[in-house]
């Protein structure tokens, strides 16, 4: 099904007055069919193993995780998992501490589908090239990944390939925190390696090509390269931030495969990595890298921009989107009886028709008064709001955010 375009690029105000799409009641971009478990029951768990039941169960289910589930070696949790919406209450961790081959936490195995992952922290022991596990190992289809954070993979953070297809990632942070382990038989001592999609040339899904939009998201200190490394795929890396302070880093690794490789950058922050784009890595891949912070050209013909809906930032605002309060992480507030997300005053809100939250902050009011609003642009007055929540300020034509704690 084709879907015009419609990007959205606000430039007369600062980012903080736009509606930058932090809290989406549904996913954009190719894992759009994403419901998850949406009519189903809601459930708590607070095991490792109310957890692996609940997520194979049948039927549509939203499964809140609670506290920390610890995982060790040969416990990763691995099966089908359809119609389910798994979402972590504030604070919650998967945890594994095992660094070997079998020191992963949780694989959606070929045939899961329309499954929706956020708010949850994955903590791994730390990367070993052993040709081992992933925090995240996602062969699925139709999938949304939104306000997690994965550190310390031991083989990666978070990989699609086998049948993976239609994924959207959003608004998610990635790094690593503890030192790698050398001497692995993969050969690599320093593997910290975060996001892989497709494990070789002659894996790919069943249409040839992995769809996956990678959004909003934090690549951050000691991730070394995949951020991500491709084939056989197409991609759209949108408003990614990328600041890492390891050594020789790469941020886009990129070959062909056996199905060929397009890839659309728009509008990101590469802020600290060393190479931003490496396509050498086998066959002609086609990168077009546009509005972004540097690296911005063709490679091999280059490639069209995506046709779903999306809303586009400038990339000198990405770095303040992505990093706050609202930004990549696990910063989501669950109402534990219906599973709805939120942040601050911020309500879910739509992917499909984005719109300035401010609805144009009055252009009128450029006196040096400081005028208050609410993050949804409501006018609050000229006093600062004592009520706790997330507020914007208008004074002269600067606009920025507050937090009243």
């Amino acid at each position: 099904m084709k879907i015009f375009a419609k990007v959205v690029l606000f430039l007369s105000l600062p980012v903080l007055a736009q509606q930058v799409p932090y809290v989406l009641s549904s996913p954009f971009g190719y894992g759009q069919s994403a419901t998850g478990g949406a009519g189903g029951t809601v459930k708590t768990v607070t095991t490792r193993s109310d957890f692996q039941t609940a997520v194979t169960a049948s039927g549509n289910a939203i499964i809140l995780v609670s506290g920390t589930l610890n995982f060790g070696e040969g416990q990763m949790v691995k099966g089908v998992v359809t119609n389910k919406t798994i979402i972590g209450l504030p604070g919650a961790k998967l945890v594994s501490n095992a660094q070997v081959k079998d020191g992963g936490i949780w694989q959606l195995n070929d045939g899961s589908n329309n499954v929706i992952i956020r708010n949850l922290i994955f903590e791994g022991p730390g990367a070993y090239d052993v040709d081992g596990n992933d925090l995240l190992f996602n062969r699925g289809t139709n999938i949304w990944v939104d306000h997690c954070e994965f550190y310390d993979g031991v083989d990666g953070n978070f990989d699609n390939s086998n049948k993976a297809d239609n994924v959207t990632i959003t608004w998610n942070k990635f790094g690593y925190n503890k030192p790698a382990k050398a001497g692995g038989s993969g050969g690599s001592n320093d593997h910290r390696f975060s996001n892989l999609v497709s494990g070789s040339d002659g894996t790919f899904p069943d249409d040839g090509r992995y769809s996956i939009t990678f959004a909003y998201n934090w690549w951050g200190n000691g991730a070394r390269e995949r951020m991500p490394r491709a084939r056989n795929a197409q991609l759209h890396l949108l408003n990614n931030y990328v600041n890492t302070d390891a050594p020789s880093s790469k941020a886009i690794g990129l070959s062909a495969g056996e199905k060929g490789t397009d890839v659309y950058v728009e509008n990101c922050d590469f802020k600290n990595v060393n190479t931003v784009l490496d396509a050498s890595y086998g066959g002609s891949p086609k990168v077009t890298i546009t509005g972004s912070s540097k690296g911005n050209g063709n490679t091999n013909g280059g490639t069209s921009k995506p046709t779903y809906s999306y809303t586009a930032i400038p990339w000198e605002s990405v770095e303040g989107a992505v990093t706050g309060d609202c930004g990549a992480g696990a910063k989501l507030q669950v109402n534990q009886n219906t599973g709805t997300v939120s942040c601050g005053d911020e309500a879910p809100s739509s992917s499909s028709s984005p719109t300035p939250i401010a609805r144009y902050l009055p252009s009128a009011v450029n006196s040096e008064i400081p005028i208050y609003y609410t993050i949804k642009g409501e006018p609050v007055g000229s006093t600062k709001p004592t009520k706790q929540g997330v507020y914007l300020v208008k004074q002269g034509n600067s606009v920025q955010k507050i937090v009243v704690r």
